[in-house]
Order: structure tokens, then sequence, then C-alpha cells
């Protein structure tokens, strides 16, 4: 692959890469299919671990677990997650990224398949473990791919674009797997999803590629691709502190904790509450379990085009990513929060796909946002740390909700407990986005970044 690496070229407000005379050469078509394979990707990844809340209610019933122990095994996949990560993140830009996500999705596709043949509670809580440990780095692997295809302002869609994955799985193969689910066992839908990451395998060995924009260019691969000597300064390194320390890191990880507690909890509970809670039946509730993430789609797909456009015309990220994007998650909590005030069935679920999507558009900008102030051939890392620990929060979204759903069961409440737990993401999803949108400032924090990143190679100059 190292026809595909070249040295990348300056980006507006990122002074992780430097001008050098062979520009690299934007590739619209091979970055659109790259793009598009990604997001098969991000799909089967979300499907991956949305199927555990598909089958929640028949799993339950047929293992005799409670909500708690459902929400602990489900919580599982989280466990291992941000170890996985951190102890990937030393090693993650060293790494072949074709073939390590291609690795990763493999893994994803064979664990699905002992559930399908030897079900129970103790193989779900082993293969959760797994999965979430072998999940970990993909997310951040994949808008490393995607940003090696792009430019700094250029972004925004991509990236939103990648998260939107979750959303189509919701919205078109969650139903199927359901109708699957229901003609066959909920063992099957285990299977099928299975099938589905063999069949991605097979398409990326021969479409996968790292773009012109890679972030882990070496002198010496830019001197084999391109004319003339290597640039000097590509591969530069800043002190992880220096970039871990910084209010755009600090408000990343909370806002996406804050992000992380509501879809995992959506993920193991809204089919639940569509059942429980507004009456619908087993088939309906797991055929709704996508409408929440119509608005997510429309909030993504109209944020990340127009910031990447205000981007373009001058507008400071500090402005477009950080303080629209904290304001719109802060905008999201509050929906939530208003829940109680509505009955019947129309209005919860209008509440619910407008908290859900304000809360996940700042899927559209949190990653572009920290890799705007991150030394390039430090992206994957960065980004690996972040999601690590982001989702090292918010592993006990779950369980807490589960003990919630108890609780409100055991006093009789009932379906009530569902909105107590909407309740709770929302008030988090408030102090999230305000955070964010107060710690982050992503031109302050490149200018920190480079400095320390200048004065380590001042030192090891010396």
């Amino acid at each position: 692959m190292v026809s595909e690496r070249v040295p990348p070229q300056s980006e507006p407000g990122n002074p992780d890469t430097a001008t050098v005379a062979d520009q690299p050469k934007h590739r619209p078509v091979v970055a659109w299919v790259i793009t598009l394979m990604l997001l098969g990707c991000t799909l089967i990844s979300y499907l991956d671990r949305a199927i555990l809340g598909l089958v929640a209610q028949p799993a339950m019933a047929d293992l005799g677990l409670t909500a708690a122990e459902f929400g602990a095994i489900s919580g599982a996949a989280s466990l291992l997650s941000p170890i996985a990560a951190l102890l990937f993140a030393f090693v993650a830009d060293r790494l072949p990224l074709k073939n390590t996500l291609f690795t990763l999705v493999l893994v994803w596709s064979l664990l699905q398949l002992p559930i399908f043949f030897a079900a129970s509670a103790g193989l779900l809580l082993v293969t959760r473990l797994i999965l979430g440990a072998a999940d970990a780095p993909a997310n951040s692997l994949m808008h490393s791919i995607a940003y090696s295809w792009w430019p700094n302002e250029r972004r925004g869609l991509p990236a939103a674009i990648l998260t939107t994955g979750a959303s189509f799985g919701k919205l078109i193969f969650a139903p199927v797997i359901v109708v699957i689910i229901a003609a066959f066992s909920w063992e099957a839908g285990f299977l099928t999803v299975a099938i589905m990451g063999f069949v991605w395998c097979i398409a990326w060995a021969f479409v996968g590629k790292v773009g012109p924009y890679a972030d882990d260019v070496t002198p010496a691969k830019a001197e084999a691709v391109a004319e003339g000597p290597a640039d000097p300064t590509v591969g530069r390194r800043a002190p992880l502190l220096s970039i871990l320390l910084t209010g755009t890191f600090i408000g990343y990880l909370a806002v996406f904790t804050a992000a992380g507690i509501l879809v995992v909890i959506v993920l193991t509970w809204l089919p639940s509450y569509f059942q429980e809670g507004l009456g619908f039946s087993a088939v309906m509730a797991g055929s709704l379990f996508g409408v929440p993430s119509i608005m997510s789609v429309v909030f993504l797909f109209l944020y990340g085009p127009l910031g990447d456009k205000a981007l373009s015309r001058g507008v400071p990220a500090r402005v477009v990513r950080v303080l629209i994007g904290g304001a719109l998650v802060a905008a999201g909590g509050l929906s939530l929060l208003a829940l109680p005030l509505v009955s019947g069935v129309a209005g919860p679920m209008a509440l619910l796909m407008l908290g859900y999507g304000l809360v996940t558009s700042i899927y559209a900008v949190a990653n572009p946002t920290l890799a705007q102030i991150v030394p390039a051939a430090q992206r994957t890392s960065v980004l690996t740390i972040g999601l690590a620990l982001s989702g090292l929060l918010s592993v006990v979204g779950p369980w807490l909700a589960g003990v919630v759903l108890d609780a409100a069961k055991a006093s009789g409440a009932g379906a009530d407990g569902y909105l107590d737990v909407f309740m709770m993401a929302g008030g988090i999803a408030i102090a999230g986005g305000a955070l964010f949108a107060l710690l982050a400032n992503p031109e302050r924090d490149a200018l920190k970044v480079e400095a320390a990143r200048a004065a380590l190679a001042a030192r090891n100059a010396a």
C-alpha cells in the first residue's frame, strides 16, 4: 500500500501537517467508495452490539434473566473495551490500517456464531466481553482511514456518514433481523449478523486502501513515492500529555461519554420500552427500533456538510464544531427530560426522536474536532484513547438503567421506569454538552500542541 501514502498537505486550522512541494491528489471517486465501505463497517459494528437489544425479551425469558442481569451482560461489551483500546493505542500508528480493520470485523463475525449453536447466559457474557475488546479500536481506525481520504475542512460529512451506520442499521436491517428472529429463533439473529460481517470482509479485502492524507506517513515512505527528498517534518509527534490535558480533549471526553451513555441505553432497552411502555408487539417494537435514528440522520447530514461549508468560509471551528455542537447536545438532553410531560404514543416518540437526534449529532464534529489538534502521526492512537476513556466512563449505562427498571418494577411503577432511565440520560447529556462548549477550543489547543511538539523536537535536536 506504499503507493497510496504521499506527503500530507497543510490543512486549515491544523498545524499537524506541513506544506510540501508534492501536494496529495484528492481522488473523490475512490474517497467516496472507501467512505461508503466504512459506512458498511459501522453498520455491522452497530448490529453486532444492537442484536442483544433486539432479542432482549425472548432471551431474558428463555435464559431466566432479570433486567439488571441482562443489562450487566449488555454492559459487559464495554468492560474490556477501554482496556483493549488503551493497549491498542500504543501500537495503533504502527499497524496497517486496512488489514487491522479486516481482522477486527472477522473476529466480530466469528463471535456471533457460538450463540446460534449453544446459547446460554454464560456464553453471552463471554462473547460480549471479547466482542467489546475486538470492537474497541474500530471507531478510531475507521475515522483514520476516512480522514486519510479527506482534508480537514471536508471531514464533517464523512464523519457524519460513518455515524449514520448505526442509524441505517436500525432503520433498514433491524426490522429484517426482527422478522428473522420471530420466524425462526432469537439465536438466528446472531447468525444473520455474522453472515453480514463475512460478506463485508470479502469486499474489503479487494476494495480497502489508505488515502493520500494518511496519518502514518514516514519520511522513508514519503521519499519512496515523491520525487525529490522526503519532507523532514512528516511524522512529527507531540508529547502525549500535551494533547490529553487540553480543554479540547477533556471536552471531547465529556460529550462523547454523555452521548455514549444514551446510545448504549437505547441499544439495550429501547425495544423493551416500545413493547412494555408503549404497548407495541415484539415484532413492531423491533421494527420501530430505528425510528429515533431518523432525526439522527437528519441532523448529522445537515450539521456535517453545513459545518464543512462554514469552516471553508473561515468560521472558527470553536464556533462551528464546539459551541453549536455543545448546544445541540444540551438541547437533546432537555427533550429527554420533557418525556413525562407528554402522553400517548406520538408525543413520547417525537421527543425520543428529537432528543436522540440532537445528542448524536455531535458525532459529526467531535472526532474531527479532536483530530484537528492532533499531529497526523498520532491521530489513530489519540482517537483510540479518547474513545477508550469515554467507553470506560459509559460502561455503567446499561447496568444502571437495569437497576432503575428493576426498582420501578418492584415499586409497581412498571413502564414509568423507562421514563426515569431516559430522563437520567437527558441530564447527563446536558452536562456533557455544556462541558464540551466550555472547554473545547481546537484553534487554541492546536497551537499549544504545536508548541509542545516544537519544544520536544528542539530538545531531541540538542
